[in-house]
């Protein structure tokens, strides 16, 4: 299997494109062209592969990751497109991030459960491109096979920490030995979770929001949080997936009516939601995770203009977190901290960079709704806006802190606030 990333686009020296259009002002805006999504969409992408490259350099005399960069590479020969997907995606960038995190194997022992999860994603990828094929993927614990992107097996009781996916010209299944086979079938929720889904396959729910724009429910990913420990799967219920299918399309009927140009941005930007609930919200509102662009974790927020907001909101987040893989924007002594207006406690550059970003945009979602005639605007929209201009200020107060593109981003989010005097 070729590990190298494509070749990107002719690019500034930032790693941006359209130098001399300036792209740092369609990006504090939050509203990329086609050109610079594009260039985004790139830089993850191989980024994602740079540390498969790395990884597989560590792995390879590893039979099992043998055997899934063998299937991966029928993928990427018969559906490059769905290749290119995989690794574009959310769930790969959480993984590999870990992967990287790990270090090398110790000893020279190749197996662990990180490295197992290759199969994983090579099952998830030949699924969805409709190849034949067989591979042996983890079990977390003996309970819960889950393909990323995909769906999940849930067992009844803990058993043999591995399963066979396999696809042939009968279906696909799950063969877990001493168990019948498991049909992995597109099927929609039924009935309660509350046994946790055991004995059945659960397929990933996917939410049409636009003739452009479909997005994945995600409860099922072990790292869907993008936190250090794996999380089990938590299958949703008939009355919560269609809960949040209801939200979601009131929120994008507000996007595409009033904010046309953030729900373009959103369609070619987000691909999972990762629905908060219980102790999984840990107090977020909503959340967004470095390694896992594309994602947007939100609580169940019924106003749909609010959870519009989240939206626009977490997709910066994403939108920024994707050109810093192309440009260096800070440079921050280690532990270096300012106080920020959201937090209690003094945060680092990086966090009042995003900060600044994303409640700017968010200001800027308001400000539009106050002009359409939202009486329940202005109270947003004062506050968002005077929480980015003090994480603005205090980055000015610290100049030393940022690049030279730093500066020039930082010079176009105060243009954009400037604008609004």
């Amino acid at each position: 299997m070729n590990l190298r990333p494509p070749s990107s686009p002719p690019s500034s020296p930032s790693g941006l494109p359209d130098a001399r259009r300036d792209p740092w002002g369609p990006l504090a805006a939050g509203t990329p062209g086609p050109a610079l999504l594009d260039a985004l969409r790139t830089a993850r992408r191989n980024r994602n592969l740079l540390l498969l490259r790395v990884a597989h350099r560590h792995h390879r005399a590893d039979p099992d990751w043998a055997a899934a960069v063998a299937l991966l590479a029928e993928v990427r020969r018969a559906r490059p497109a769905v290749h290119a997907e995989l690794w574009g995606g959310p769930e790969a960038g959480a993984w590999l991030a870990r992967l990287a995190a790990a270090g090398p194997p110790a000893g020279g022992d190749t197996t662990g459960r990180l490295p197992a999860d290759l199969a994983r994603f090579a099952a998830a990828a030949a699924l969805r491109a409709g190849l034949p094929f067989r591979i042996r993927v983890p079990v977390a614990d003996g309970t819960a096979l889950v393909l990323p992107g995909t769906g999940a097996a849930v067992f009844a009781a803990p058993g043999p920490r591995t399963a066979v996916v396999h696809r042939d010209a009968s279906g696909a299944f799950v063969v877990r030995d001493g168990a019948p086979p498991l049909p992995l079938r597109a099927a929609a929720a039924s009935g309660g979770a509350g046994d946790g889904g055991a004995g059945r396959w659960w397929p990933m729910p996917r939410l049409r929001l636009g003739p452009h724009a479909t997005v994945r429910l995600d409860t099922l990913d072990p790292l869907r949080l993008g936190g250090p420990d794996p999380l089990p799967p938590r299958p949703l219920t008939l009355d919560e997936e269609t809960g949040w299918r209801q939200r979601l399309h009131a929120a994008w009927h507000i996007l595409t009516e009033r904010h046309p140009d953030r729900a373009r941005t959103i369609t070619e930007t987000l691909r999972v939601v990762v629905p908060l609930a219980g102790a999984d919200a840990n107090g977020w509102r909503s959340a967004s995770f470095a390694d896992a662009t594309g994602l947007a974790a939100l609580s169940p927020v019924d106003d749909p203009v609010e959870l519009a907001a989240d939206l626009v909101h977490e997709t910066q987040h994403s939108l920024l977190y994707a050109a810093m893989d192309l440009a260096a924007l800070l440079h921050a002594p280690p532990g270096a901290r300012a106080e920020a207006p959201w937090s209690p406690r003094p945060r680092p550059p990086a966090a009042l960079l995003h900060g600044a970003s994303a409640f700017l945009v968010t200001a800027a979602f308001w400000r539009t709704e106050r002009r359409l005639g939202n009486p329940a605007a202005e109270r947003p929209y004062t506050h968002w806006r005077h929480t980015a201009d003090s994480a603005l200020a205090t980055l000015a107060a610290h100049r030393e802190w940022t690049t030279e593109e730093g500066r020039r981003l930082l010079g176009a989010l105060r243009a954009l606030l400037a604008s609004w005097d």
